[in-house]
């Protein structure tokens, strides 16, 4: 990959983040004798998408329903579409399976999946095109594939081809690694004495085939001096290689059967009234950005009662989405929440909400909530559009009505709704008493240095005219810290009549017409109206855990293509939090990709070896890294590690070209 901001497309669990936050334990393996379908499954059918960790979990079954079972787990949570009949990706897999057994393989009656060609066609499918070269006397066959990445992962960059080609014309078609076959290999004859005289005699042939005789990868810059192809390419196929126990693969199915746990079934009849959901974006005192969000539990419907006749299941999920649908982060959990009294023999149900914290950065995001429920076949959803931050002179986030406000008795930062030591309570469903003040918390930002401002707030009914309130209030430039504000204010309701409203705040440079910024919301007011309890995603505590709020924030600067932020935050996670292996190995192939070799080399000097040990990829960067700075003793202690933990690794050889 030549740069982080290919690293895009993130679909990451919070379970996930907070699984890879914290240091895993290894398994042991304990090996049963497999009766012959179930080898046949596990060895020939899906051994390039089945991570090690399920495989050691399958080698440990002990009877037939016990498999039969995993599998169809296996093909569960791989399901795009949850509880969907067809599995689309359990059908493509067989018949990617199906063709690679009856198209490859044949010249050395060699199984088709078995053979290169026959791998990528099972990970990837039919290539977008694919170019033959045969027929010519001084070059081996050939045959060059070409893809978009569409599989998800973002390990993978945008676009890539697969070169493969039959050494001495013998055996199979295999993967071509520029850096560790080099040019020379593909060619016959004495005329060839270099890199650069292969490059010269496939141009005429093909322009794609001579660049990908040099990189695999599209916009991977040549060395058009010394034609000494770059590692980047090997790194690709090393993936390939190794898909199923890639770090996003790896995570994307711990996620997915963690979901599966909690969601079931999309196939439920949707409810048409939408979830209520406030969301309110603040920065802190140290300008990092807070999404707070609220959602309103004020039916009994959206829930099951538990069985103590207290408390209701709520089975709720949410997914943080870029402005163009990349999911950033996820989560899903059923809980019981405290809802019912029983007075006089009767039991009372009484709403509630229950709110989270999500740490984010600048940018357009949705805020996707759903609550299933599953023995009912019923489906409630809920969004809300989210800007975090902006270009535009004065930002003003919010407003959120809240109709409580204590101090706080032990002030976290991880507490939702909670700013510099209060507790604020988010008005449920939008709606207050019109027979209290109606109370507004929101923050300005300035892009340059702050002015006097002037606050209009507008109260109007939606459909009656005369029903309406404006107030007027200024806000000084000392008021500002750091550019930021932030303030609430208590508008008088006196004389407003219950019903549906908006509420309108616009921000005005003193003395002058011009609007800087405005926001409006929906009111409804109402004499009735009472508080509803506000309750905690116990999650958002694990926000206080070190390297977690980094690395979300990381994730967040990836899927809206900010390769330099996330570097940044990457560093901090791991800084935080050095157990976090997938912050190390994203934060490694980020230094490495952009040649910053001394900032991988200090990595290893603070952490040590253990970061890197996870995958062979991160110890090949780190190995490099050391002999690009000049410690070269080191870089060769660092590939006789990986040779001892990944053996002959075509990876571990290709760096050996370099450091031995």
């Amino acid at each position: 990959m030549p740069s982080l901001a290919r690293t895009i497309g993130l679909t990451v669990s919070l379970a996930f983040v907070l699984l890879f936050c914290c240091a895993t334990a290894s398994w042991a393996q304990k090996r049963n004798a497999l009766p012959e379908h179930y080898a046949k499954w596990l060895n020939e059918e899906v051994p390039y998408i089945i991570t090690d960790e399920e495989k050691k979990g399958f080698l440990r079954l002990t009877t037939d329903a016990d498999r039969d079972l995993f599998i169809e787990d296996f093909w569960d949570v791989r399901n795009p579409v949850r509880g969907a009949v067809p599995n689309t990706y359990k059908e493509e897999h067989y018949k990617r399976l199906q063709y690679a057994n009856e198209t490859f393989g044949r010249r050395s009656n060699t199984p088709g999946w078995h053979t290169d060609m026959g791998r990528a066609w099972i990970l990837f499918g039919k290539p977008k095109s694919h170019v033959t070269f045969i027929g010519y006397s001084q070059l081996y066959p050939c045959e060059l594939w070409f893809y978009s990445n569409e599989t998800g992962d973002p390990s993978f960059p945008s676009f890539f081809s697969l070169l493969f080609y039959m050494p001495e014309d013998i055996g199979e078609y295999r993967f071509y690694r520029p850096y560790l076959d080099g040019p020379m290999q593909l060619v016959r004859g004495s005329q060839f004495n270099a890199n650069s005289d292969v490059y010269s005699f496939l141009r005429p042939i093909g322009a794609d085939l001579a660049l990908a005789s040099m990189s695999l990868i599209p916009g991977d810059p040549i060395d058009t001096q010394t034609f000494v192809p770059t590692m980047t390419s090997d790194l690709l196929i090393s993936r390939i290689r190794n898909f199923a126990n890639d770090y996003f693969n790896v995570g994307k199915i711990r996620e997915m059967r963690s979901l599966q746990a909690h969601v079931t079934s999309y196939f439920m009849n949707a409810d048409q009234r939408p979830l209520d959901v406030n969301t309110l974006v603040l920065a802190d005192p140290a300008g990092q950005y807070w999404l707070d969000y609220s959602v309103s539990i004020d039916r009994p419907e959206l829930g099951k009662a538990a069985s103590d006749d207290k408390s209701l299941n709520v089975a709720l999920s949410w997914r943080l989405l870029t402005e163009s649908g990349k999911v950033v982060v996820e989560d899903a959990g059923e809980r019981q929440w405290p809802a019912f009294e029983a007075t006089d023999g009767a039991k009372t149900f009484h709403p509630f909400q229950i709110a989270g914290r999500l740490p984010v950065v600048p940018g357009h995001y949705t805020l996707e909530v759903n609550i299933a429920r599953r023995d009912a076949f019923k489906s409630f959803r809920g969004q809300q559009s989210v800007l975090v931050g902006g270009s535009a002179p004065m930002t003003l986030s919010g407003p959120l009505m809240f109709t409580g406000i204590t101090q706080a008795t032990h002030p976290d930062a991880s507490t939702p709704f909670q700013y510099f030591g209060t507790q604020f309570q988010p008005a449920a469903r939008h709606v207050v008493s019109s027979r209290m003040p109606l109370r507004v918390l929101y923050q300005l930002e300035s892009v340059d240095t702050p002015e006097d401002l002037e606050i209009e707030y507008l109260i109007a009914h939606a459909q009656i005219h005369e029903n309406r309130r404006t107030v007027t209030e200024s806000v000084h430039a000392a008021q500002f810290r750091d550019k930021r504000l932030m303030t609430s204010k208590a508008l008088p309701l006196t004389g407003l009549p219950d019903g549906e409203y908006r509420v309108v705040v616009t921000v005005r440079r003193a003395g002058s017409a011009e609007s800087l910024a405005s926001v409006n919301v929906a009111l409804r007011l109402d004499s009735t109206a009472s508080e509803a309890a506000l309750f905690f995603d116990p999650n958002t505590r694990q926000m206080n855990q070190p390297g977690v709020a980094a690395y979300i924030r990381a994730l967040c600067a990836l899927s809206l293509e900010e390769p330099d932020l996330a570097t940044s935050y990457l560093r901090q996670s791991v800084d935080q939090n050095p157990a976090n292996e997938t912050a190390a190995w994203q934060l490694t192939r980020a230094y490495f990709e952009t040649k910053r070799y001394a900032d991988v080399v200090a990595m290893y000097n603070q952490l040590g070896e253990k970061p890197f040990e996870g995958s062979v990829e991160s110890l090949a960067q780190l190995s490099l890294s050391l002999w690009n700075v000049g410690r070269h003793e080191d870089a060769r202690s660092v590939l006789s590690d990986a040779r001892q933990t990944f053996g002959d690794d075509p990876l571990v050889a290709a760096v050996a070209k370099t450091v031995q």
